[in-house]
This record gives C-alpha cells, sequence and structure tokens, in this order.
C-alpha cells in the first residue's frame, strides 16, 4: 500500500520522516542489494577469491572461458551530490495535492541521501536558487548527514531561479567525478535547463534529473476565470484558464519533448513526477534507476 505523504509529513522531523519511507521501501524490492548508484563502468579486471559476483560479466565469461569483473571509477569511494532545488515556484502546491513541490521534493531528496549512507558511501545534500548555497563537505557518518539534514529542513522555498548558474557552480565545486541528483521543478528557459546538465556532463558527473511538478501543471484542469499568484518575481494575473489551456498543454507538451530528448542525448536518467504520486515508488525507481517503473 502506498505511503500517505501528508501522515508522513506529520510525523516529525525530516530525519524521521526520511527513515520511515525508506524503511517502507526496504520492506519491498531488495533495496539493500540495490547499486543503482554506481559509478560508471570503467574497465575489467581478472577475478580473485572473495570478489563480489555481482560484477562478474558473464557474457565475457561466454567468449573468453575466464571471469572478469567489472569495475567503476572511484569504486571505493563512491560520492553522491544531490542538489535541492529551493527556488520560490517549488513553494507551489494545488488543492488536491498532499504537499508542495519543496515538501515532496526536499523529502525525497532526503531519502536519496540516506541510502547512500545506509550503502556506506558519501553524500553532499546541497540547495540552489541564484546559485548553490555552501555547505559542508561530503557526510561520511549518520552525525554528519543529520547535522546536513538538520540545515536543509531549515530552507524555505525563496527567490528566483538560475538553474543553468547554478548546476555549473556545482560543476566547478566538484573536484572529482561523482553521481549527481537534480531534484527541481526544472521551470525556466529550457535551453538554460539543458545547458546546466550539459556542463555536469562535460565533467564527466553521473547525472539523475529529477522534475517534481505539481499534478495541476501537467494537466492543467481549471476551466473558469482564475487569479495566479506569481510566483519568483512574476505578477499577478486574472485570466480565463478555458480559454488558455490548450495553449498551455502544448508549450508543455513542447518543454517535456525537449527536456527528454536532451537527456536522452546526454545519457541522463530523466524521472518526471508529481507530488500526488506515492513518493516511495519514486524512490524505488530513482535508487533503481528505472525511469519505467513510474506512471
Amino acid at each position: 500500500m502506498p505511503l500517505d505523504l501528508s501522515a508522513v509529513e506529520r510525523m516529525g522531523s525530516l530525519e524521521l520522516q526520511a527513515r520511515t519511507v525508506v524503511d517502507s521501501v526496504a520492506t519491498g524490492r531488495h533495496l539493500s542489494s540495490s547499486r543503482g548508484f554506481s559509478i560508471e563502468f570503467a574497465q575489467y579486471r581478472e577475478y580473485t577469491p572473495g570478489d563480489d559476483l555481482r560484477y562478474v560479466d558473464w557474457k565475457v565469461f561466454g567468449k573468453t572461458d575466464r571471469v572478469y569483473l567489472k569495475q567503476f571509477d572511484d569504486e571505493t569511494n563512491f560520492g553522491c551530490q544531490i542538489l535541492l532545488d529551493a527556488s520560490e515556484s517549488m513553494a507551489f502546491q494545488s488543492k488536491e495535492a498532499p504537499v508542495s513541490k519543496f515538501g515532496y521534493a526536499r523529502l525525497l531528496a532526503a531519502c536519496l541521501g540516506y541510502v547512500v549512507i545506509q550503502q556506506q558511501d558519501a553524500v553532499r545534500l546541497s540547495t540552489f536558487r541564484g546559485g548553490v548555497t555552501p555547505g559542508p563537505t561530503f557526510a561520511k557518518s549518520w552525525p554528519a548527514y543529520r547535522q546536513m539534514l538538520a540545515e536543509v529542513e531549515a530552507e524555505r522555498p525563496t527567490g528566483a531561479s538560475r538553474f543553468a548558474h547554478s548546476l555549473m557552480e556545482a560543476a566547478e565545486r566538484l573536484t572529482r567525478r561523482s553521481v549527481v541528483v537534480v531534484v527541481s521543478d526544472g521551470l525556466d528557459e529550457l535551453p538554460a535547463v539543458i545547458e546546466g546538465l550539459r556542463q555536469l556532463r562535460f565533467r564527466r558527473h553521473d547525472v539523475l534529473l529529477v522534475q517534481v511538478l505539481d499534478a495541476w501543471e501537467r494537466t492543467f484542469p481549471l476551466t473558469q476565470w482564475t487569479q495566479f499568484e506569481g510566483l519568483e518575481a512574476l505578477p499577478q494575473l486574472t485570466v480565463d484558464a478555458r480559454a488558455i489551456r490548450e495553449v498551455y498543454l502544448a508549450e508543455y507538451r513542447v518543454f517535456q519533448t525537449g527536456l527528454h530528448e536532451a537527456c536522452l542525448e546526454l545519457n541522463i536518467d530523466l524521472f518526471a513526477v508529481s507530488t500526488d504520486m506515492p513518493l516511495d515508488h519514486t524512490l524505488r525507481a530513482v535508487i533503481q534507476r528505472k525511469p519505467g517503473l513510474l506512471p
């Protein structure tokens, strides 16, 4: 049964909420053995007794009758950088949504970091708006990660987003290859979004984009005169929603198609989710690197 996200939010601290979600996923399909966040394949080496058989390339064995293991870059010192969008557009929450986009994205980011720490790897959780919020170094222990969560829990979505600038800044700060998970609505000019992602890939980071939208942003169900509150310095508007619905949906489809094609070209995993989707299902799809698990 999917988790009741509104109930999870009432449980207390962000740490407790993250533990609850991760534990619910762990009771399902072998989360503990997931290596969805491993760094990209680098080379082969011969098997030695005691090596993990999960990394044996059986296709090579079938051709050569010799046992080789896949090696991954930075396999012994894996780092995951999670970038959480804290701009004002993330504050949006429609009437039917259990949480705001920021509430959903923040809890998902906290859960992902929790999984990385469980794997005994290093994680850094940072927020961005006009730039990346300066934060601590990568956390490799529970106390360090708890401090990181406490700082993120105090964040509120404010200000305008500079998506490309923020991701370029993050790329420059990462001195070694990492897995970078961007959790954002991606609501910026499409060329800027693509350029930010391109900068991360140019520096050979393994990138996942989790695009968090409200269901209303994907379907635009409004049919009456509606007052829209401007976010990120945009003005307030009162318009006939029925008259602009088809135009909006057409523009939305163009944006999503462009983003999907860019991610395919850049070899980036794109997870398009909305805040009405069960968060435990989203978490499972992301940690297994399987966007196809999402509806």
